[in-house]
């Protein structure tokens, strides 16, 4: 069961995984510092896990092209204007040539943008998703990979988790990774059951993002994810105390699986000690 278990390198370096306990990581650029910064430290992860032997997935997009308006991690595949979808596939498929020797585990895309009100009509919407996914499924298959689109519920176009399975479920070089965060935030938004959902997301997904937060609203309405944004799970934290799932029966329920788990958190609640402590805590659980 550890051997699935692994972190993101934005808070992490690769040079103390072992440390941790950690057997796999997951590179991204992040948000802090420059871009050149970013993606040197991410080549620089990306060959010595190679050199280390250390499993290791890609949240696209790694290599930013010229002139992509909006935000990178977003993307816009799913956007009503056809000239901002066209920009998502170029940027992709730059990535994916530029990463054809790299040869990840596989890839993480957030697919869907980020719209959480019906503005305008959308009559081709689903015109758009069908074409979406075969796209994004046909660029995987051309350059040899695997693409896991990371389910979020906050596109209220496609939010709907039992859609999210069907669509994918043809595809060949497309999954889905379920993020325990995202999936809570959309069951604050749309009302469905959290348990239910990861239960059979959880069934369906190739891997999954871990995190947790406080309270009872999502994204801008919430004051945890705003101050502290990603949460590192810590098997302590329980529903009751107003914590967004009992930290332990979600573990339990991913571990089940037998696939790839990436701590996805930050260090601003409570510092690194009570960061590296929510790791042990999961580690002991599992061993």
């Amino acid at each position: 069961m550890l051997k699935n278990l692994g972190i993101n390198t934005v808070h992490v370096d690769i040079d103390n995984l072992g440390s941790l306990g950690l057997h796999r990581m997951e590179m991204c650029l992040g948000r802090m510092g420059t871009y050149e910064s970013r993606l040197k430290k991410m080549l620089s992860d990306i060959q010595q896990a190679k050199t280390m032997k250390i499993p290791f997935s890609i949240h696209l997009p790694m290599f930013l092209n010229e002139g992509f308006e909006g935000d990178y991690l977003d993307v816009f595949f799913l956007d009503p204007n056809p000239k901002k979808r066209e920009a998502s596939y170029e940027l992709l498929e730059y990535n994916l040539k530029e990463m054809k020797n790299i040869q990840p585990d596989y890839c993480v895309l957030h697919f869907a943008g980020v719209y959480r009100e019906k503005l305008e009509p959308y009559n081709d919407f689903k015109t758009v998703l069908v074409d979406a996914l075969n796209r994004i499924n046909k660029l995987a298959t051309q350059y040899d990979t695997k693409i896991l689109i990371e389910y979020m519920g906050s596109n209220i176009w496609f939010s709907d988790y039992s859609q999210w399975i069907e669509a994918v479920s043809t595809l060949s070089n497309v999954g889905i990774i379920t993020d325990t965060g995202h999936l809570y935030f959309a069951s604050l938004i749309h009302g469905f059951d959290y348990m239910q959902a990861l239960d059979k997301l959880s069934a369906v997904s190739d891997a999954f993002h871990f995190w947790t937060t406080k309270g009872d609203k999502a994204y801008a309405e919430s004051d945890y994810y705003k101050k502290y944004h990603h949460i590192v799970p810590h098997i302590e934290q329980l529903k009751i105390d107003s914590w967004a799932f009992d930290t332990e029966q979600v573990l339990m329920r991913l571990v089940r699986e037998d696939k790839p788990i990436i701590i996805e958190a930050s260090t601003l609640y409570k510092g690194q000690t009570y960061f590296y402590d929510g790791i042990k805590s999961l580690i002991e659980k599992i061993s």
